[in-house]
């Protein structure tokens, strides 16, 4: 029988915390959501990104009561989880492009279970040639995007995925973002044809994944260059009798060739403050203020 060993998973199958708190009790009790990488929180069972992952992309769907068999779960739990993993692989599938998945629980430490207390369904992304010898030989697992892109990525999906419910169907799915230029340390804000200082948005376009439409508009509305970073958060915009639910992320940007068109005529640049006090609506105000801490935050976790 050939094995496969895996050693980087020992501080992970080694137990859930120092203190021997159950991390899936834990998390979801704290109102930190982006922190805790959670994605989703259901009515009776939750969906959070793995800090160790597997893959790119590796999440799990969680129950909040706290059992270790699938038999103690309720009826309707049982079936909110893997409602869970049927949504949670489509925005999957289209932010990552992924081919296939892993799919499935350990119960019980002697099956692998990390967190044997608490069960969870792992739901791992997986692509042609996404293993090699780096995992075995190097202890070192690839992973070619930060874990807060994708949550990113995953949360504005799952967010504007929701409006297919009845209740929200209102609601025209768009994306914008928090544009930060790290070489200047500016905010760049778009002004509206009617002289209002806004963040960047603009529609989803079909087969659009949200951080795709975000990146399209900041180049063709600023004439920026930009990457995704992190997460902003959602608003609801009302504007020619359409309602709009907004997926917000935030961006590092740099010029690209057309910037210098629309610097001074629909683009300007602020220092934090100034770009506080020059937006038009308290909505931008409080998506921009927590796009800053988080940037901050950032800043401060790489010196």
């Amino acid at each position: 029988m050939e094995r496969l060993w895996t050693p980087w998973r020992m501080r992970y199958v080694g137990g859930g915390t120092t203190d021997n708190a159950c991390i899936f009790c834990v998390k979801p009790a704290s109102d930190d959501d982006v922190a805790h990488l959670i994605l989703y929180r259901g009515r009776h069972a939750f969906v959070i990104m793995n800090l160790y992952p597997y893959n790119t992309g590796h999440l799990m769907v969680v129950p909040y009561m706290h059992v270790a068999d699938l038999a103690l779960l309720s009826a309707e739990t049982r079936a909110e989880m893997m409602e869970l993993v049927a949504w949670t692989t489509t925005a999957q599938r289209r932010v990552l492009h992924c081919a296939g998945f892993n799919i499935g629980l350990n119960l019980g430490s002697v099956a692998g279970a990390g967190v044997a207390e608490h069960l969870h369904i792992h739901v791992v992304p997986r692509w042609e040639g996404d293993a090699n010898f780096m995992p075995i030989l190097a202890n070192t697992m690839v992973l070619p995007e930060l874990i807060p892109i994708t949550y990113a990525k995953l949360r504005a999906e799952l967010e504007l995925s929701l409006l297919g419910k009845p209740e929200e169907s209102r609601l025209v799915p768009q994306a914008g973002a928090v544009v930060y230029l790290p070489a200047e340390g500016k905010i760049a804000l778009r002004r509206a044809n009617d002289g209002k200082y806004v963040l960047p948005k603009g529609h989803v376009e079909p087969g659009e994944a949200a951080w795709q439409t975000a990146v399209r508009e900041i180049d063709e509305e600023m004439g920026l260059r930009a990457e995704i970073t992190g997460w902003a958060g959602t608003a609801e915009l009302s504007f020619k009798g359409t309602d709009r639910l907004i997926a917000y992320f935030i961006l590092n940007a740099e010029p690209g060739s057309a910037f210098a068109r629309h610097l001074g005529n629909d683009t300007f640049l602020f220092a934090r403050d100034e770009a506080l006090a020059a937006l038009s609506f308290e909505n931008d105000r409080q998506l921009l203020r927590t796009a800053l801490e988080r940037i901050e935050r950032s800043a401060e976790r790489a010196e």
